[in-house]
């Protein structure tokens, strides 16, 4: 059996904003707004750190923060 290797890639930082509400049904309206090719060797403390100082430029309301990490898997 051959041995996996995990090899990390550059991950993508998500932002989930409240832009307004559904009229008939109350719902809040998520977009979505996303900035990627964040380093594999980020931390993720400081990859936090830096989303919060971007939440303060947005116009929008937060609903959640996404952080999405890939990896490639190799022989």
């Amino acid at each position: 059996m051959a041995v996996v290797v995990t090899v990390p890639r550059d991950s993508a930082l998500q932002f989930r904003l409240v832009v307004g509400t559904n009229p008939e049904t109350g719902v809040p309206i998520i977009n979505s707004k996303t900035f990627n090719k964040i380093k594999s060797t980020a931390i993720e403390q400081d990859t936090y750190d830096v989303a919060t100082a971007l939440l303060a430029l947005q116009k929008y309301p937060l609903s959640e923060i996404r952080f999405g990490q890939e990896s490639q898997l190799t022989e």
